[in-house]
């Protein structure tokens, strides 16, 4: 299911069939060091994973991470949405491309659709997650609007990590 469309992309309801996809883009080194490690070595893996998140997310908060696709060819390229985490009281912002798709302002164009869609979804504030160092992504939650709250410690690693928010208009 379409959810969002922009100039060049599509984001759509992630489905099984994506499971190779989502298998590649989980094991980039881009993935793996600013999001993290999920764990998916294989398709069942990745399968599991789709269930489990994207899917499951999808029947219990109206939305999720969406797969982006270039308009023109129907290209995967990287995933867009909202993440809800028991942590936090508002869902936050996950983006993730494919390398070859870094540097082409498609993480800006898509969070920007998912911002708008906030307004239909009724969601007042968005926060974005960060890592210190990762400063493609600092500057993209900035150019989105969103502001730096606070820095705590990620359960997940015990790193620290950068609170974006932005409140979203009605």
């Amino acid at each position: 299911m379409i959810v969002l469309e922009t100039s060049r992309l599509i984001l759509r309801h992630l489905k099984i069939a994506d499971a190779d996809f989502i298998l590649s883009l989980l094991n980039t080194k881009g993935f793996l060091d600013n999001v993290g490690d999920r764990g998916v070595r294989d398709v069942l893996q990745a399968e599991t994973y789709l269930l489990d998140g994207p899917l499951a997310s999808y029947a219990q908060n109206g939305f999720g991470l969406y797969l982006v696709e270039l308009k023109e060819s129907g290209q995967s390229i990287g995933l867009s949405g909202l993440v809800k985490r028991p942590r936090f009281d508002s869902p936050d912002l996950g983006y993730a491309f494919l390398p070859e798709y870094w540097g082409k302002g498609y993480a800006i164009e898509s969070a920007q659709a998912v911002l708008l869609h906030c307004q239909t979804l009724g969601l007042k504030q968005v926060l974005g997650i960060v890592s210190l160092d990762n400063e493609a992504s600092i500057s993209v939650l900035e150019k989105l609007g969103m502001s730096y709250k606070e820095t705590i410690v990620w359960e997940e690693d015990d790193s620290k990590v950068l609170i974006y928010g932005i409140a979203i208009d009605s």
